[in-house]
C-alpha cells in the first residue's frame, strides 16, 4: 500500500472501473484519518479559512543553525522557523525582503565572542520596537527601543554590554509588505554582562 495523489486516484477510480484491494488501500492512506494516533505528514501547504486550536501545542521542527561568518542571507522559505547562532565568533545574517506577517524567532545558544548581527537587506529596511537586556550585574540592566523613524537598520548582540549571552532570544515580525523604514517589528530579552547599552544602530 502506499499514499498517491488526486490524479493518481483519480484513474484507479473511474465510472465502470472495478478497483483492486491493494487501490482501495492506497485511497485509505491517502486519506487524512481524524482518529487516527499514529503520526501523520501533510506534504503541501494547508490553508486554514476558520479558527485553528492546537490543544496539544504546536511542534514546527523547523530549525536553521548559523555558522560563524558573514553573507548568511534568510529566505522566504526560512518564515517560521528557530534561528539558532550556533558558533560564538562574529556571526552577520541579513533578513530577507519583508512580506506581511513573515516571522523569525532567533536564540543565541552560544555566548558571543564576536559581534552576532542582524541586519535588514538594505539600508531602506528598518526595525521598530524594542528589547529589554537582563545584565548580570546587579542593577545594570535596561530596556531599549529602535529608533522611532524606523531608521536603524542592524542589531548587534556583543557578548557583553548589547546582549548575546547564551539564551538571548529576539523575535522578528515583518509589519509592512513592502521595502520601507519601520517594516520589522522587534521584541526580545536579551542576556548581557556590564553596563548595558542598546543593540540598536543606522551602520
Amino acid at each position: 500500500m502506499a499514499t498517491k495523489t488526486k490524479p493518481q486516484l483519480k484513474v484507479m477510480f473511474k465510472g465502470g472501473d472495478d478497483p483492486s484491494t491493494e487501490q482501495y488501500g492506497d485511497l485509505i492512506d491517502s486519506a487524512f484519518n481524524l482518529t487516527d494516533t499514529t503520526a501523520q505528514t501533510v506534504t503541501s501547504d494547508v490553508t486554514f479559512t476558520g479558527p485553528f486550536e492546537a490543544t496539544g501545542g504546536m511542534k514546527t521542527g523547523d530549525v536553521k543553525v548559523l555558522a560563524a561568518g558573514a553573507g548568511q542571507l534568510l529566505t522566504a522559505a526560512d518564515s517560521g522557523k528557530t534561528i539558532i547562532f550556533g558558533a560564538a565568533a562574529a556571526t552577520l545574517i541579513k533578513l530577507p525582503a519583508p512580506e506581511l506577517g513573515m516571522v523569525f524567532n532567533f536564540v543565541t545558544a552560544v555566548t558571543a565572542t564576536g559581534d552576532h548581527e542582524i541586519q535588514a537587506l538594505t539600508n531602506a529596511h528598518g526595525f521598530l520596537g524594542g528589547v529589554s537586556i537582563v545584565s548580570t550585574a546587579v542593577g545594570e540592566s535596561d530596556a531599549f527601543s529602535a529608533a522611532a523613524a524606523g531608521t536603524d537598520d542592524f542589531i548587534t548582540m556583543s557578548g557583553t554590554t548589547k546582549g548575546g549571552i547564551a539564551g538571548s532570544g529576539l523575535r522578528i515580525v515583518a509589519i509592512l509588505d513592502a521595502s520601507a523604514a519601520k517594516c520589522w517589528a522587534v521584541t526580545g530579552t536579551l542576556i548581557g554582562s556590564g553596563t548595558i547599552a542598546t543593540p540598536f544602530a543606522a551602520s
